[in-house]
């Protein structure tokens, strides 16, 4: 999507800072309680978030190309070798090392964002999250107009190769705005026939997927989850952004004055769910 005027992307930003306030918060409630708590209470606490801010849930009910049923959760949620599309289930619960990528979609006004984190439950496996992470900033510092999508892919491909992981070549970024999911694919790699290039005002999800023993991948037997054939560990950011003439704007950040302003608007609901959480484990 090309975005047209500053009313579009004011709706843009509100979904951008809704979503990630939403995974800000559940990253800290996983950290504080992850003996506790369980995926599928992210995913309940992500929709009473978003819905109590004026959002949609992008991914809830959306059907993407590859699946014959929509998607029945808000979220997904990734541990270890699962590098995308885990689901937010009951039985999914956390542990010492493992490394969780939480991926959500906001729409607002017409409009979504998407964007993803990952990050350790202690102190192990924090390299190839780190990794990850200053991938996609690196990657988002170098676009703007004009710029080849393929040198972005090669950027992100050859920082992570030189500290020691793998880039997953079967998956992209990708074009976001009026559909969670549009054109140009954003490849994480460098691919020298690929000759689309990133315009002034496009709107585009960038999104390092990386894993510590091969690029190769396969689905589970529930048809989305996508896991490291080796079952290696993986990582996964995202950001939704701008690209402009000179530079990009991530859209999918949240200025904390406006953080304390939906905090105060959910926190009896999130008072509500640790209290819940205490209950069932006491």
């Amino acid at each position: 999507m090309i975005i047209k005027n500053n009313h579009q992307l004011e709706k843009i930003k509100i979904a951008g800072a809704i979503n990630n306030f939403t995974l800000q918060i559940l990253k800290d409630l996983t950290l504080k309680n992850s003996d506790k708590i369980c995926a599928q209470d992210l995913d309940e606490l992500a929709y009473r978030i978003i819905s109590t801010l004026g959002g949609k849930p992008s991914f809830k009910n959306y059907k993407p190309p590859f699946s014959s049923n929509p998607y029945p959760y808000s979220i997904t949620v990734s541990i270890n070798e699962e590098i995308v599309h885990g689901l937010p289930t009951k039985d999914k619960r956390f542990k010492p090392g493992d490394v969780v990528s939480i991926d959500c979609g906001t729409s607002y006004g017409g409009f979504h964002v998407d964007s993803a984190i990952s990050f350790t439950i202690g102190q192990e496996n924090r390299k190839i999250v780190e990794v990850c992470r200053e991938s996609l900033y690196l990657a988002i510092e170098k676009i703007k107009h004009g710029v080849y999508i393929r040198d972005i892919g090669g950027q992100i491909e050859n920082f992570v190769k030189k500290n020691g992981f793998y880039v997953i070549k079967q998956l992209t970024g990708h074009g976001v705005g009026r559909t969670i999911h549009d054109d140009p694919e954003v490849p994480n790699y460098y691919i020298p026939s690929y000759s689309k290039k990133f315009y002034n005002g496009m709107l585009v999800a960038i999104e390092p997927m990386i894993s510590e023993g091969s690029e190769e991948i396969e689905v589970l037997e529930d048809n989305w989850t996508i896991v490291t054939k080796d079952r290696s560990i993986s990582a996964h950011f995202e950001h939704t952004i701008v690209v402009k003439h000179k530079e990009s704007e991530i859209l999918t950040i949240i200025q904390e004055d406006l953080f304390r302003y939906f905090f105060d608007k959910v926190k009896e609901i999130i008072y509500i769910f640790e209290k819940n959480l205490e209950r069932s484990f006491s």
